[in-house]
């Protein structure tokens, strides 16, 4: 019985308050799984669950947008508000690339261990171009950026990158701690606040998220992404008039974005 599917006939007939277009948009937040054979569309049990919620709260008056926005909510972290994207992307941490630098003046690290910035620049370059290179090992990667960091323990891109390649593994406790050290270095780095965000959003702290988030943006006004996952941070905890005016933001920032879809309909 865990395999049989309901026929959205049926589904129409047992909950009159549902549109196609109603259905559609449940599906496209992934709330509801239809699938589709010859017969149409059909449902699963576990989504007459939804259905019946929805329909009881359309009959009630409720607007999809806010309906919509109660079992996101609710769900949190269990879903996406990005087309079915996972939560976890590799690519939507932010790379950080080096810029000319010189050799730090004055004192020595604590630790007394030498910079040389030469030979950290070589590394991190070489780490890098291994990156970008398909078919390495990730631990191969995440070896020569520590190499570059054995010879600057302060070269911040390094500290990102290295982040970023155990974000990507989802090992988010070594990610944070890397962003953490990168703004001890660099307190104003956009990359390290923006990613330290994803951080704290993937494992439930939502809270946390949105003060990453809201310093990124700060630090770079113009960044789309930036605000689009600040807005979402505000939605899963339930704070939708301080999403409103980011999704109203990003539209404009983003008017072709990836996500314009769902800012017009969370913006309104």
């Amino acid at each position: 019985m865990s395999d049989a599917r309901v026929p959205v006939r049926v589904v129409r007939t047992r909950f009159p308050s549902l549109r196609d277009d109603h259905l559609r948009s449940l599906a496209q937040w992934g709330l509801v799984r239809p699938t589709r054979d010859d017969g149409g569309a059909s449902y699963s049990f576990v989504d007459l669950a939804t259905l019946r919620e929805v329909h009881e709260a359309l009959a009630q008056g409720l607007p999809l947008k806010a309906i919509v926005r109660q079992l996101l909510a609710a769900r949190q972290g269990q879903l996406t508000l990005f087309d079915g994207a996972p939560v976890r992307e590799e690519g939507r941490a932010r790379v950080v690339t080096l810029a000319p630098r010189t050799p730090p003046a004055g004192q020595p690290p604590a630790d007394a261990s030498p910079v040389d910035v030469s030979r950290a620049e070589e590394a991190f370059e070489r780490a890098t171009t291994l990156e970008a290179s398909p078919g390495h090992p990730r631990g191969v990667v995440m070896q020569a950026y520590r190499d570059a960091l054995a010879f600057d323990p302060a070269l911040v891109p390094a500290l990102i990158n290295l982040g970023n390649l155990h974000y990507g593994s989802g090992h988010l406790p070594e990610a944070a701690a890397l962003y953490l050290q990168a703004l001890q270095q660099a307190p104003d780095s956009f990359e390290a606040w923006f990613n330290l965000g994803h951080t704290h959003h993937d494992e439930g702290r939502f809270a946390e998220a949105v003060r990453c988030y809201a310093r990124a943006l700060e630090l770079g006004p113009e960044s789309a992404e930036a605000c689009f996952y600040l807005a979402v941070a505000y939605e899963k905890l339930g704070r939708s008039q301080d999403a409103r005016p980011l999704w109203q933001r990003y539209q404009r920032l983003a008017p072709e974005g990836e996500w314009i879809a769902l800012a017009r309909e969370f913006g309104e």
